[in-house]
């Protein structure tokens, strides 16, 4: 995805909240004062003039009450727990996913099911 495409939808987010570039910014500051950014930057995001890294995204995609991976997604990029899972099963997770970018989303639920229960197992 493109930033400017990245930057419209985190603008339809932020107006759907009914914040203002400002509020927002107050918003990240509080959630994460780490990662916060400010409003300018924020206009920037948007009007895609600059990449912001995972954990910008991640502090923005939680004070829009957005999915945080599918944020990420957007911007071609993974969370840090799935890119280092990634690298500890890399001989074996893209092939992977090669084998499954056909399965529909009722194989997506069953599948994830499947895992979901072979971890609790685990547990």
């Amino acid at each position: 995805m493109s930033k400017k495409t990245l930057g419209n939808l985190i603008s339809k987010l932020r107006k759907e909240k009914g914040l203002s570039h400002r509020k927002l910014a107050d918003n990240l500051k509080d959630l994460d004062p780490k990662n916060a950014i400010s409003y300018v930057s924020i206009v920037h995001i948007e009007k895609g003039r600059f990449n912001s890294s995972r954990e910008t995204l991640a502090v923005l995609a939680k004070a829009l009450d957005y999915n945080v991976d599918a944020l990420l997604a957007e911007s071609d990029q993974v969370g840090d727990d799935v890119a280092e899972v990634i690298k500890d099963k890399a001989d074996i997770i893209p092939d992977f996913l090669r084998s499954a970018k056909n399965l529909s989303k009722s194989d997506w639920d069953t599948l994830s099911k499947m895992v979901n229960k072979m971890s609790n197992k685990n547990d």
